[in-house]
């Protein structure tokens, strides 16, 4: 059995024969452990759901990068290399922010300090959509996917690259705490938007270039599928383009839907305060104008008297 440290493009023939990734094991028990140990010495219970967020970001990241997919995507068919983007970007991301508490962010980025400082410049929404597209156009030009997918080391970073730019971007829409850069209605669905049109411009060239783009996935050796280099890479754009697509308006939708949501329950929270306080308005009236009837009654017999 062959053991390596993470995929790339080796330019062998492919095989059924199981190639554990150990850098893959080893990022997935550091994410794991680190959130757990560092409940334990913050004293905190662990909140089940915010666990099952982070459990379920972990697992995305370990079964797109393990084999046979991670192989296969970096070195075999640009369609699941894309496809692995999509799930960095789009799924586990999302679910490593969603996972994190409040108080775990306070302690890992304590206000004031260098590190808060400079994750709080990149998690501003103008620098991240800045920062998220820079990776997402650099990282798929053929002179980067070439030059670094045929290496462990080189392979690595680009995945480390494409997750890093995933988290910095979904910050300021998946966070709620505006002192970290959250951002809210109307500016957040114009920030997904406009990352969602920016996408759809290299997954354009994928669709409708005529040559193949990347002698990685040209070269490559065949497999089972059948999938010419240029056939392979229409579908990498496709996949990109309407799957990432749909999975990024789903969570728009879904934020939107929060959103409203969020706004209707205020709404109502208001009214009912309102009401309660016209409903104590009146029975404060109703008092006064009980014990003002009392007072000319209790008076009444006096003056008759007199």
């Amino acid at each position: 059995m062959n053991v390596a440290f993470w995929c790339s493009g080796d330019g062998q023939v492919w095989t059924w024969r199981y190639t554990p990734f150990l850098g893959v094991w080893a990022v997935a028990a550091m994410f794991i452990g680190s959130y757990v140990v560092a409940h334990r010495r913050a004293g905190r219970a662990i909140d089940r759901v915010l666990l099952r967020r982070w459990c379920l970001g972990v697992l995305a990241l370990f079964v797109v990068s393990e084999w046979p997919i991670g192989q296969i995507g970096v070195g075999y068919l640009a369609t699941v290399g894309i496809a692995r983007y999509v799930v960095y970007t789009f799924v586990a991301a999302p679910l490593l922010l969603a996972g994190l508490p409040t108080w775990l962010i306070d302690r890992w980025l304590p206000f004031g300090t260098r590190r808060e400082r400079a994750v709080s410049l990149l998690t501003q929404w103008p620098v991240a959509l800045i920062v998220f597209n820079v990776v997402l156009f650099g990282t798929h030009l053929p002179l980067v996917v070439d030059g670094l997918k045929t290496t462990q080391l080189g392979s690595f970073s680009v995945d480390v690259l494409h997750l890093s730019a995933a988290l910095v971007w979904w910050w300021p829409a998946i966070r709620r705490e505006r002192a970290r850069g959250a951002i809210e209605e109307p500016i957040r669905a114009f920030y997904l938007f406009a990352s969602s049109v920016l996408m759809f411009v290299p997954a354009a060239f994928l669709t409708f270039s005529p040559l193949p783009l990347y002698g990685l996935y040209e070269l490559a050796p065949p497999l089972w599928l059948g999938f010419d280099a240029v056939s392979d890479q229409q579908a990498a754009g496709i996949v990109m383009n309407i799957v990432g697509g749909f999975v990024l308006w789903g969570i728009i939708a879904a934020l939107f839907l929060r959103w409203g949501k969020e706004q209707h329950e205020a709404d109502v929270a208001v009214r009912r305060a309102a009401d309660a306080g016209r409903i104590a308005d009146a029975r404060a009236a109703a008092a006064a104008a009980a014990a003002a009837a009392d007072d000319q009654t209790t008076s009444s017999p006096s003056a008759n008297r007199t």
